[in-house]
Formats: structure tokens, C-alpha cells, sequence
């Protein structure tokens, strides 16, 4: 009786669909939106917003306002206006970036550490998936998060400010072109730190653990140094710093509390370091069962 190879099956269109780092960053997004934590940061974060929507159309009836114009001495020394009013718009003195980095260290800290925990990393690698397309992917999602939480605040201050006051209001017309890119390094720099934590940690809560110690033991050390040794420069060390650096430097503020070279630095160190703990920590060989 004659003997017939089996029949194989046809080889799979590979060059169809998404890209797998899309589909990797997908995968992330929808996780994360059915988890029931994103209703509290979006509570937080629509609050921030309307402070800060409040506060605008305060402004704008000072100064319109004839009536008030007793009291606009005063609110102006509270309310101060010009490039330290377009810097707080992103920090809110600190708040809306503390808060920031809270969501990022409790939704990102498990990006990496999930898949470590519940090895799925040598599935993904079986599979048509190239460490730089995980990488990517999880990059992607760690830096978009911020930046989309921050656009917002970026271009609902202006358009109110436009709507109501046209080119006179509280908010310069060409703010955006310094507001985008302050948010798209705040969120570089919170997904750079995240993505490094992450792949460092073996669970999402030591994960969660990673990002707040890495922010604010670095925030310590560098207040340690900046006292002992009186110079503030050392305070580049911390991405916290360097959150809140950006907007002032970029609006141009008076006295910013870093100046421009060791923000850079600080910036581009804190960016390699962390992508190479990440790239380093998601190689195939890491991945074992």
C-alpha cells in the first residue's frame, strides 16, 4: 500500500494586519480600560482640569471686570499671569504631575512585570515578535498614557481662553507650541522610567514599588545633595525635577528652578539608562521558562 506525505497546512500571511507592536499596545490599552482604577485618575484628573478652567475665567474677569478691579492687585499676586501661569498649567504646582506619576507607577508598573510573572514573553518570541517590537510597543504605551492625560490640559485652557477673550485672553495664543513639546518630554520621561522599573521588577506590584522608588528616592537624593553641596544643579538626578523643569524653561519663566544644560543632561541620561535597562531586560535570553 502506498505511503503519502501528509498534507501541510498553508503558511501563514505574515505581512497582513496590524504591526505586532500595535497589537501588543492594543492588547495593553484595552486591559487597562476595563480596569475600574481608570474611573478614579479620570475622576482626579477632570477635577485638575476644571480648577484649572476656573482659574482662567477668574483671570479674564479681572480683567474685564470693573467692579473687581479692587481686588485684582490681590489676585494677581495669587493668580500670577505671564510665563508662570502657562508653566502651571501642566505641574498645577506640582499636583497634576504627582498625581501623573501615581497613575503611571500603578497602571504602567505591571507592563513588563506582568509578562515576566506569567512567562508569556517566550510565547510572544515564538511567534512573529522581535524584542524591539515588544520593546516598542510597551514604550509606546508607557510614554502615550501621560501624553494623552496631558493634551487636555494643553489645548482646553487655550481654546477657553480664545472663546471668551479672543487674542487679549490669560493664555498666549502660541502656547501650545511651547506646551506640546513640555508634555511630550514629561511623557518621555515618565515612560523611559517606567518601562526600566517595570522590566526590573517580577510582579506589577513590585513594579508599582519600582516607579515610586525610583521617583522619589532619586527626588531625596538629589535634594541631599542640592543642600549639602548648595548647588540645585544636582537635582537633575530626579525625573520628578525634571517633570516640573520643562514647562518653565519652555514658557520661558524668569527664574526656572533647573537651568537648561543640566536639564538636558538630566533628560537624555534618565532616557538611555532606563530604554537600556528595558531593552536589556526584555531580550529573548531573559525570557525563560
Amino acid at each position: 500500500m502506498p505511503i503519502y506525505a501528509p498534507s501541510l497546512p498553508p503558511r501563514p500571511v505574515l505581512d497582513q494586519g496590524l504591526p505586532p507592536a500595535l497589537v501588543i499596545a492594543r492588547f495593553d490599552i484595552r486591559r487597562v480600560l476595563s480596569q475600574r482604577m481608570g474611573r478614579f485618575f479620570g475622576f482626579m484628573f477632570v477635577v485638575s482640569l476644571l480648577i484649572q478652567l476656573t482659574m482662567l475665567y477668574v483671570k479674564y474677569l479681572l480683567n474685564t471686570n470693573a467692579a473687581l478691579s479692587g481686588i485684582k492687585d490681590f489676585a494677581n499676586q495669587v493668580l500670577t499671569q505671564g510665563p508662570e501661569f502657562h508653566a502651571s498649567i501642566l505641574t498645577m504646582s506640582g499636583w497634576l504631575t504627582s498625581l501623573l506619576w501615581f497613575q503611571v507607577a500603578l497602571v504602567g508598573g505591571g507592563l513588563v512585570a506582568r509578562d515576566s510573572l506569567y512567562r508569556i514573553r517566550p510565547l510572544m518570541y515564538a511567534h512573529p515578535v522581535r524584542p524591539i517590537d515588544y520593546l516598542a510597543a510597551k514604550g509606546l504605551f508607557a510614554a502615550g498614557l501621560p501624553f494623552v492625560i496631558l493634551l487636555p490640559f494643553v489645548f482646553l485652557p487655550w481654546g477657553i481662553s480664545l472663546l471668551i477673550a479672543g487674542l487679549s485672553g490669560p493664555v498666549s495664543l502660541w502656547a501650545p507650541l511651547y506646551l506640546l513639546p513640555a508634555a511630550l518630554i514629561i511623557a518621555l520621561i515618565m515612560g523611559a522610567v517606567t518601562l526600566g522599573a517595570s522590566s526590573l521588577a517580577a510582579s506589577p506590584r513590585a513594579g508599582f514599588g519600582w516607579v515610586l522608588g525610583i521617583s522619589l528616592g532619586s527626588s531625596a537624593i538629589g535634594g541631599l545633595l542640592s543642600g549639602l553641596l548648595h548647588q540645585p544643579i544636582w537635582m537633575a538626578i530626579s525625573p520628578q525635577a525634571l517633570v516640573g523643569a520643562w514647562p518653565d524653561l519652555l514658557c520661558r519663566v524668569a527664574d526656572p528652578k533647573l537651568n537648561w544644560l543640566p536639564t538636558v543632561i538630566g533628560t537624555f541620561a534618565h532616557l538611555v539608562l532606563w530604554t537600556f535597562v528595558a531593552a536589556r531586560r526584555t531580550r529573548p535570553s531573559e525570557a525563560v521558562l
